[in-house]
């Protein structure tokens, strides 16, 4: 089994803080430190090709954009940013569905995206957004230690604050919804990780996960396994991952989980980033510039199948995301290098 880089997309000096895919237009949202969107189509991973859509209104965000996430099931497709500038962007293609996915339709001078929104509220900067499965729910997290949910309409153009969830200690570095459920997982420089489900038209912490060493920086949830069984794999400054199993709730809706295992240890440093994808398989990254695929085998044990050593060359590497392109698994990383790489998987 191996990883194989396809193509080192250089679309920037600054560094590169966060990338998201819809797998239904097969386009990458990049954002940088440059306070830049842009958004790449992949024609054909295998024979490389691919081609820059469009370069969003830098005016828009004051500074870096840290984070990005196209909206589930949304037409036409919608990408909400988040900004160390302590805003929210919401951005809607103006064009019909079927303009969008026709790559002979763009150049990089094109206004393809418009501007829907921006949200505000946090007192700092923004770290993470992620929308929830349905595409009703939009989470934020930010160094001022709070996480807030945010209701929208089908057109993503009206935003309302249905709560502000403060029980962090410190930064709020990650947020992330169950694929099928609306329970929300966030991850803090407190070393913990808190998951939060809705109650009576209010948001409510149900566990709290403690273990981690140093800061948890990510976090993802099982994509596979039937709706009962929720499992959370997170990577963190301790240079572990860590998988988290749902064992039942009690009769107020707290919810028990375990550390069910703790993978391998290939990292030397701080993980950023870990993706879970639909066939069981666990990817990390983080500052030691590693990307390391692993595998479970049975019995809660894993074992590492693949690794890449400085794939980012000597820089660090932010994200790292799994992404299903005709029935093939293929992972894509951002780093400080300012590239976005994009690597085929051998599962042979």
């Amino acid at each position: 089994m191996s990883l194989s880089l396809l193509k080192s997309l250089k679309l920037q000096n600054s560094r590169v803080w966060a990338i998201d895919f819809t797998s239904r237009e097969k386009i990458i949202a990049i954002a940088s430190q440059d306070h830049k969107i842009k958004l790449v189509k992949i024609i054909d991973p295998d024979t490389k090709q691919f081609k820059l859509l469009s370069i969003l209104d830098e005016t828009v965000h004051k500074k870096a954009v840290r984070s990005v996430a196209w909206r589930p099931l949304a037409t036409p497709p919608c990408l909400a940013a988040g900004s160390f500038d302590a805003t929210v962007s919401i951005w809607s293609h103006i064009s019909d569905e079927n303009e969008f996915t026709n790559n002979e339709q763009f150049d990089e001078t094109q206004e393809n995206m418009e501007l829907l929104a921006i949200i505000e509220g946090h007192e700092n900067e923004i770290k993470g957004v992620s929308w929830s499965y349905d595409g009703m729910f939009l989470a934020t997290c930010s160094r001022d230690k709070s996480v807030w949910i945010w209701e929208t309409d089908e057109a993503g153009e009206d935003f309302e604050c249905v709560s502000v969830l403060q029980e962090h200690s410190q930064d709020v570095k990650h947020v992330v919804w169950h694929p099928r459920k609306c329970l929300l997982a966030s991850s803090s420089y407190d070393d913990t990780i808190r998951l939060w489900s809705e109650f009576d038209d209010d948001w409510e912490c149900v566990a709290i996960l403690n273990g981690h060493e140093g800061t948890v920086w990510s976090s993802d949830f099982e994509k596979s396994g039937n709706v009962d069984t929720i499992r959370l794999c997170s990577g963190s400054d301790d240079s572990t991952v860590r998988v988290w199993k749902y064992q039942g709730e009690d009769m107020d809706g707290q919810q028990e989980w375990i550390c069910q295992s703790i993978l391998p240890k290939i990292h030397e440093r701080q993980i950023y980033s870990v993706s879970w994808n639909e066939n069981g398989l666990i990817a990390s990254t983080g500052s030691d510039g590693t990307l390391a695929v692993y595998k479970e085998n049975g019995s809660n044990e894993w074992e590492i199948i693949a690794k890449k050593e400085l794939c980012h060359h000597v820089s660090e590497v932010n994200q790292v995301k799994w992404v299903s392109i005709n029935g093939k698994d293929y992972l894509i990383t951002s780093g400080d290098d300012g590239c976005v790489n994009i690597w085929s998987f051998d599962n042979n």
